[in-house]
């Protein structure tokens, strides 16, 4: 019963906001739901290994009740995404959004109960997981993709974010804008990303608009911290948005290029006999 409140609330939702299935606004959040998720969880698989162990030895330190309380927070924003991306590899977009509801909640509450323990760049920060996490929550359900090819485009965001981000840190390649410590693969990685999702909407044989621009949009999203944070310059967030603006023209031409390619090639094999 709980969960069909859930949904005639998040449908009533939806049409209040011109979200629905039918719209194209939700066709477009549709799109850009995975690859939202898979950049959430690859962050967050990153930051549960970089993060926690160091914390968990500091516990017995100075102040073991605000350790203790940032510790619960990075678990409380991180696992649930973690576990909603293995839900949605399998289809289970419901699930999904519970988890992903559940973790922001909860975030939500262990943040006012220990007060703020982090960071803009560091996991949990509310601002950033509620704008990422409403497009997750607000996509129509009817029109997600639930196929197995989905569920490993999704995973494979995830687990290659993760991966560049480890290998980034371990190696040292930390580059500092403004006093800020900020990875630049953390930036200009799920840039990419969205892009290559992108490329493959628009170059597939069945082209799909609006979840190329969910794609896009997915990408864009990723650039808010820098709009949330003081520390970042009006330059450097203008070098971001203009890089990627210039990323997506070139994604968007080589597809047009591939699609080009591909219409010409049955007239080039035809058999003269």
């Amino acid at each position: 019963m709980l969960r069909e409140h859930l949904d005639l609330a998040a449908h009533a939702l939806r049409l209040r906001l011109r979200i629905g299935p039918t719209d194209r606004a939700g066709r477009v959040l549709a799109g850009a739901a995975p690859v939202v998720l898979g950049l959430l969880a690859g962050f967050c698989l990153w930051g549960l290994q970089s993060e926690l162990p160091w914390v968990v030895r500091q516990i017995h330190g100075p102040h073991p009740v605000r350790r203790i309380g940032y510790v619960l927070y990075v678990a409380a924003g991180s696992v649930p995404w973690v576990l909603a991306l293995a839900a949605a590899a399998v289809g289970r977009w419901w699930l999904t959004r519970a988890l992903g509801l559940g973790g922001t909640v909860l975030g939500f509450g262990i943040l006012l109960a220990f007060g703020p323990m982090t960071t803009m760049f560091l996991f949990g920060q509310p601002v950033f997981w509620t704008i990422l996490g409403a497009v997750v929550l607000l996509a129509p359900p009817t029109l997600l993709d639930r196929s197995a090819r989905a569920g490993r485009e999704a995973t494979a965001v995830a687990v290659t974010f993760a991966a560049v981000m480890i290998a980034s840190q371990s190696s040292g390649l930390w580059v500092y804008f403004t006093g800020s410590t900020i990875l630049h693969m953390y930036v200009s990685w799920p840039l990419f990303a969205a892009a290559a999702v992108l490329l493959g909407h628009l170059a597939g044989e069945h082209r799909d608009r609006h979840r190329a621009v969910g794609a896009g949009l997915a990408g864009a999203l990723w650039l808010t911290p820098g709009l949330l944070d003081e520390h970042i310059t009006r330059h450097t967030l203008t070098t971001w948005v203009a890089g990627y603006v210039l990323l997506v023209a070139l994604t968007v031409a080589l597809a047009m290029g591939i699609r080009m390619i591909r219409r010409a090639r049955p007239g080039e094999s035809a058999d003269p006999a």
